[in-house]
């Protein structure tokens, strides 16, 4: 009987795993109540391109991502930023929030508040880990984690 069990948990493990593979992210959805502003501080702040543009009843859905150029931007397959407008705006949820590996998270934090953003935490080492971390808000409200990995 244990073995049954065993056998049945296996699979069940085996099952879930082949589900998980093929789960990907897709995009991280921030909202805004004023999509255009906040896609300027976007591509000021992090050196992100405007990739596709959809209009929704509340105005424009606006998919950004990281490249020199937008053809480049386009041509990037990594998640996307998608910017929704909402009259609302976005939650003040404190957790919620994007996350950004970035070379300098200071230097970073300064170019978002030089776009119009706030820090809302300066960089400091997360432990003795080598890794850095700053939190910054965009001009709506949304939260940015920005991640910097240990020098190697």
């Amino acid at each position: 009987m244990h073995r049954l069990h065993l056998l049945v948990a296996l699979a069940f493990a085996l099952t879930a795993a082949a589900a998980n593979a093929q789960v990907s992210l897709n995009s991280v959805r921030v909202v805004a109540k004023d999509a255009e502003a906040l896609g300027k501080f976007y591509s000021t702040a992090f050196g992100m391109h405007e990739t596709n543009r959809l209009q929704t009843q509340n105005g424009p859905e606006l998919f950004l991502n990281f490249g020199a150029t937008v053809d480049a931007a386009k041509a990037n397959m990594s998640p996307a930023v998608v910017i929704m407008q909402t009259p609302q705006g976005p939650a003040n949820d404190p957790v919620m929030h994007v996350i950004f590996t970035v070379r300098d998270a200071a230097a970073t934090a300064a170019a978002a508040k030089a776009a119009g953003g706030t820090v809302a935490r300066d960089a400091a080492q997360f432990g003795n880990s080598g890794i850095f971390i700053a939190f910054v808000v965009d001009p709506e409200g949304n939260r940015i984690e920005l991640l910097q990995q240990p020098q190697r």
